[in-house]
């Protein structure tokens, strides 16, 4: 063993080094959410025992659970619990796009761009590398927590004490460890950072549905997800370790089982092998957009289930939505039955709202990754073969560049058209059709203007184009995140979540439409610009 990883402290301080800024800021994000989340609730719930009751209710309704995680059932809620029930599944999630990334990348990207070949060719063990990943999300996760116990003992919630901090900290550790050691598990299964990325974030989206609708319906069969355990856990109340042993316990069987194959596998190979391509390439290939095609349609095809999914299952919920005024005594005596209706679609409208936030979000997801493809397959050298052919380099751009837009509108579509029939589906008046014109017209403009960003900054700047997630993540947070905490109602407007706030319950402010469209058409421009300008293998 100790042959094995032999030099892994080397490559252990190479990470730390190469990974700095990245791993910092996700810390600031994740801290501040911890911290100012902790904050507002506290602040709110000292405001006096109505607005803390009203929180609880809205908390609880079908809708919010199937978002944030099932409230647990206690007879007094604290601020404590509130927050626990809250933030545990978002800021698991978090991690998890923080420390999945960052394993893959640091064991199969290496073995992918050929750096751990040249480090192998040293005296550098077989199981140097991944031991050094391993050592890498320990001590990211440890110095996480710890900044997470401090951010709490210092806000001092109502219910709190130093040993719920301590095991809500402690298990937020654990989740990232958790997520962590599956990205390195997948990192050996495959053999290029593309399928490992995929895997995890299919593992991550399949834990949160099923805990979505566990949530909702069956509560006791949530511990299915591994999101789940941490729900069970039940901080600041029942304080169940078992539920973190068994997460703790399948980490390190995860971590343990990564480095048994990197062990016994050759250097860039996986135990997944790929499918044997054909002999001769098929002649409808020679053009660039066929060739991202052939390339990009599984990333495309699962993102496109994975949108009709989440959109099916976030619309069943929709139903009980409206529910929550009939079955309110005080509703029922003060408004008849018609202004109960209307009341209950507006509630649905505003459920859509903050549901449409996250269907961008994963639409530009899935575009930007196409269109940040082309810096990473020019780095990799797999662009200067096409760069001796005929296509010149405005032709590469536009078509990584077109299939990232189409791409992005899609997904956008696939799960929109899910979420609304599927809710009309489950709900006693359906909505009316122009209500989904209206998400329509709002969240196309915004994705296709978030993705003409990215698409610049891969142009001008791609060594800053990993800035364009803290953008998007920062503007979606403060989007969910502003009704709760009682931010400013403008606070979100410096992204285009906040321009499309109030759709559907009204248009897009035409002035924003405006803004979102012509700022898409000179961002897509100067990506094109900008990259005709760089060098290969920026």
């Amino acid at each position: 063993m100790r042959h094995s990883n032999r030099n892994a402290g080397y490559l252990l301080r190479a990470n730390l080094k190469q990974n700095l800024k990245f791993s910092l800021i996700w810390l600031v994000i994740l801290i501040m959410m911890i911290a100012s989340g902790a904050g507002k609730l506290e602040a709110a719930f000292a405001g006096g025992a109505s607005g803390s009751k009203e929180i609880v209710k809205m908390l609880r309704a079908p809708g919010m659970a199937a978002m944030f995680g099932a409230m647990p059932k206690v007879d007094t809620y604290n601020t404590a619990i509130v927050f626990a029930g809250v933030m545990v599944v978002f800021m698991i999630i978090l991690q998890a796009l923080w420390v999945m990334p960052l394993m893959i990348r640091n064991t199969r990207g290496q073995e992918e761009s050929g750096l751990l070949e040249m480090v192998r060719a040293r005296n550098v063990g077989r199981t140097a590398a991944i031991t050094a990943a391993s050592l890498e999300l320990l001590i990211d996760s440890a110095i996480m927590g710890i900044l997470y116990f401090v951010s709490l003992a210092a806000v001092n919630m109502g219910g709190t004490d130093l040993y719920g901090d301590f095991l809500f900290s402690l298990g937020m550790v654990i989740a990232n460890l958790l997520f962590g050691a599956i990205a390195l598990l997948f990192a050996q299964l495959t053999n290029n950072t593309r399928t490992a990325n995929m895997l995890s974030y299919m593992v991550l989206t399949a834990a949160y549905l099923v805990r979505l609708v566990t949530d909702i319906q069956h509560q006791n069969l949530t511990w299915l997800s591994p999101i789940g355990w941490f729900e069970k856990a039940n901080f600041y109340t029942d304080n169940n370790l078992w539920a973190l042993g068994l997460a703790l316990l399948v980490s390190i069987l995860l971590a343990a089982s990564a480095t048994m194959i990197a062990r016994n596998h050759d250097l860039g190979a996986g135990i997944i092998a790929e499918r044997t391509g054909r002999a001769k390439a098929a002649g409808w290939l020679r053009s660039i957009p066929a060739l991202l095609w052939r390339t990009e349609r599984g990333l495309f095809a699962g993102w496109l289930i994975g949108a009709v999914v989440f959109g099916g299952v976030m619309g069943s919920v929709l139903g009980g939505v409206g529910d929550i005024l009939k079955t309110n005594p005080l509703y029922r005596k003060i408004l008849d039955v018609g202004q109960i209706n209307a009341a209950n679609q507006t509630m649905v409208l505003s459920f859509l709202g903050m549901y449409l936030g996250i269907f961008v979000a994963l639409a530009v997801t899935a575009g930007v990754q196409v269109a940040f493809r082309l810096k990473r397959d020019d780095n990799l050298g797999y662009l200067s073969v096409i760069h001796a052919e005929k296509p010149t380099r405005t032709t590469i751009s536009v078509s990584y560049y077109c299939f990232g837009l189409l791409a992005g509108v899609f997904v956008l579509s696939a799960g929109l058209l899910a979420l609304f029939f599927t809710g009309n589906t489950v709900l006693s008046h359906p909505l009316p059709l122009k209500y989904l014109g209206r998400l329509f017209a709002a969240s196309v403009p915004a994705v296709i203007s978030f993705i003409a960003l990215g698409i610049a900054l891969v142009g001008l700047w791609p060594r800053l184009s990993s800035l364009f997630w803290l953008y998007m993540g920062a503007g979606l947070i403060v989007q969910i995140f502003r009704g709760l905490f009682d931010l400013p109602k403008h606070a979100g407007n410096f992204t285009p979540f906040g321009w499309i706030a109030n759709v559907p319950v009204e248009n897009v402010d035409q002035t924003w439409l405006i803004v979102m469209v012509v700022s898409a058409i000179v961002l897509f421009i100067l990506g094109i610009a900008g990259y005709r300008r760089q060098d290969l293998s920026l």
